[in-house]
């Protein structure tokens, strides 16, 4: 295959928040795959806000980290567009970590952390779902509520950035499990799609009255707090928690953009007085120390008896995914995982 593709590059570290002039769309050559190598031709992008710490010019220990002129790191479903290894077919779709290009060049056999493509049955899913409810964010939903914060039925939850691609499947999950369920999102359009996912109740952090809302949403408190944003939202749910409450924290987008300190006031130590007085279970965890194979099987069979939904927000074409990665951090109004169309 010859021709020309589209991929975006970093065209500088990003300073706070990210920016789309921090991203470069440019040509470059569609590679050809030589021996023990496939070609994939990128059929949806996903755009995780973990990506985030890969921009900084200061690297993280165990992130991948993207420096100024190179292609932008993340998660793809791509076609087999030819291969060069037995495994492989044409046709064949997967999933894998190829970044922000209409085509890449991967070699299954790579001993690395990432392992071979993932192969997908479309038959079973969308193959988009592959990068949100079928992906890693479902297995850090089901870890969220199942191997880390135990819900049982009967108890409350209540989770940060709910209509997220893991808050909005954690809802769900701890449904399933008999809790109730209430979600904190920005604005009352996402908090009424909360509503509809089957939360019991919905807080917009954006509204005047977010305390009271909140309040009001949590009369006995609760059991289990799933944080994926931290700041002014997490110091609004401490007062909140029971005794002895667990605390899995996936995230803290509201400080991804900071180093190691941020503005003041310093707030810890009321923050460390609630986990002393509290008895507060708080574990943070990431990357792929997440659900595992039996996540993703539990998660396919509820969604074919029809008791999970997998909300999606998309954008049209590669050239779309600065802007839209850039949005993550101010606010943008999408439901679920946000997913780049590039072909197909």
């Amino acid at each position: 295959m010859s021709g020309t593709m589209k991929q975006v590059v970093l065209a500088r570290y990003a300073q706070g928040n990210p920016k789309p002039s921090d991203f470069r769309v440019e040509d470059a050559p569609i590679p050809a795959p030589g021996e023990g190598e496939v070609l994939l031709r990128t059929l949806w992008l996903g755009l995780d806000p973990l990506i985030r710490f890969a921009i900084d010019e200061k690297r993280l220990s165990g992130v991948t980290q993207v420096h100024p002129g190179e292609v932008m790191y993340g998660p793809t479903v791509s076609e087999v567009a030819a291969s060069n290894h037995p495994g492989y077919a044409v046709g064949d779709v997967v999933e894998d970590r190829t970044g922000w290009r209409e085509y890449a060049l991967v070699a299954p056999d790579r001993a690395d952390w990432r392992g071979p493509p993932r192969k997908l049955d479309p038959a079973q899913a969308p193959v988009s779902t592959a990068l949100g409810a079928l992906g890693m964010p479902g297995q850090t939903a089901h870890a969220c509520v199942i191997g880390i914060g135990r819900v049982a039925a009967g108890e409350t939850v209540v989770i940060s950035a709910a209509a997220g691609a893991v808050g909005s499947l954690a809802g769900q999950i701890a449904k399933i499990r008999g809790a109730r369920v209430i979600g904190i999102a920005g604005g009352p359009d996402k908090c009424r799609c909360l509503i509809d996912l089957g939360f019991d109740a919905a807080a917009d952090y954006k509204a005047p009255d977010f305390a009271e809302q909140l309040a009001k949403a949590l009369p006995e408190g609760a059991d289990v707090f799933i944080d994926n944003v931290g700041g002014d939202v997490m110091l609004a749910v401490l007062p909140h928690l029971k005794r002895s409450a667990r605390m899995p924290v996936c995230g803290f987008i509201a400080y991804y953009g900071m180093g190691l300190e941020g503005p003041g006031p310093d707030r810890l130590p009321g923050f460390f007085r609630a986990i002393m007085s509290k008895g507060l279970e708080i574990k943070g965890f990431g990357g792929f120390l997440v659900g595992g194979q039996q996540a993703l099987d539990d998660i396919a069979g509820w969604i074919a008896e029809g008791r999970i939904q997998c909300p999606e927000a998309v954008v049209e074409g590669l050239e779309a995914a600065p802007a839209a990665f850039a949005g993550v951090f101010s606010g943008n109004n999408h439901l679920g995982k946000l997913l780049v169309k590039v072909s197909g």
